[in-house]
């Protein structure tokens, strides 16, 4: 289990709303970004997504292996990037 997992905003939701169907639907990819990009644990669920090179959506963005995925991240445009980055760079208020 996740040291972060208790703060997250996805607790007890559909794992596949962060892999297949975040990958085969656009509203359910535009719907776990919002989720993730007002989430106080993005910032330690991209971290440990990215030190365990995991697959799937963490933090909001989608990985492979660790490292982002063009492919199913290309829906997101500026204002999606800036959201992401906003969320794991800085704190967000409780």
């Amino acid at each position: 289990m996740y040291k972060f997992s208790e703060d997250r905003s996805c607790l007890n939701m559909d794992t596949n709303l962060f892999f297949e169907k975040y990958e085969e639907d656009p509203i359910v990819a535009e719907g776990v970004d919002t989720l993730c990009s007002q989430c106080p644990a993005q910032r330690q669920c991209l971290a440990y997504a990215v030190s365990n090179q995991e697959w799937g959506v963490w933090g909001g963005v989608y990985l492979e292996s660790g490292k982002i995925s063009r492919e199913f991240n290309k829906h997101k445009n500026n204002d999606s990037w800036f959201k992401v980055w906003s969320g794991i760079t800085m704190d967000k208020q409780k």
